[in-house]
């Protein structure tokens, strides 16, 4: 009777867990594939991942108590305790992102006093919860104060040798290119996210100064208030391709 009773835990254990850490995988690519809101999808990955880490405990209860450990049964329980880490890394993870305390802004810019303008993007952007027009005076103020980092990419390099290099930045940071236009210094670009399909959309802007040149870059998402530090983190990202 124990022997049935803890064969039953594991089993039930494995399927819970199997299935949280389903819902979680699934709630970004069931938004992405038109199944459901992207707020249903976020509501999935705590419960999700709840279920994962109780019903990998009940199976590991399960396989603890079994005098002898058949294979199928070893197969299960290793197979909950790598879902309950990973449940659990996933539970560190967004809990550390959160208490990062990110503001709830999501258009990011070395130039918050005049931004790069997106022109080629823009009718891409036309469905988009999101406008395209820079964000305003507020998100400005907790940009500085959040990211006061972000800042301008000033070189000693002529115009055309900037650009060129941003170009080959922009390229190397494997987005997909929408415009290039030396003749006005502007590169316009986006990168949609694997798991939810989420797309941010990049515009740079290369000038002339009296001692070299200066890029600009501007990251801005399409849907959601805040980012979770994304935009800001894409454009560090790209300055250090830049000048690498």
């Amino acid at each position: 009777m124990k022997k049935k009773t803890a064969n039953n835990l594991i089993i039930w254990g494995t399927g819970i867990a199997a299935l949280g850490a389903l819902a979680v995988i699934l709630s970004g690519y069931g938004y992405q594939w038109g199944w459901w809101h992207f707020g249903f999808g976020f509501s999935l990955i705590p419960y999700g991942t709840a279920a994962a880490v109780i019903g990998g405990i009940i199976a590991i209860g399960g396989f603890l108590k079994l005098q002898d450990k058949p294979k199928s049964a070893m197969i299960m329980g290793v197979t909950s305790m790598v879902i309950v880490s990973a449940a659990l890394i996933n539970i560190g993870y967004w809990y550390s992102e959160v208490q990062k305390g990110y503001p709830p802004i999501h258009d990011i810019t070395t130039d918050t006093e005049n931004p790069p303008q997106f022109e080629a993007i823009a009718p891409l952007r036309e469905d988009a919860p999101n406008p395209v027009e820079y964000s305003g005076a507020e998100t400005a103020e907790a940009q500085q104060e959040f990211y006061g980092e972000i800042e301008p990419i000033t070189v000693s390099l002529g115009y055309d040798e900037a650009y060129d290099r941003a170009l080959e930045a922009a390229r190397d940071m494997g987005w997909t290119m929408v415009a290039e236009n030396k003749e006005e210094g502007r590169i316009e670009a986006y990168e949609k996210l694997a798991w939810y399909g989420f797309i941010d959309d990049v515009v740079i802007r290369v000038d002339t100064t009296a001692n070299g040149s200066q890029v600009d870059i501007r990251s801005k998402s399409r849907i959601g208030r805040g980012d979770l530090g994304v935009n800001a983190k894409r454009i560090e990202s790209y300055k250090k391709e830049f000048l690498n």
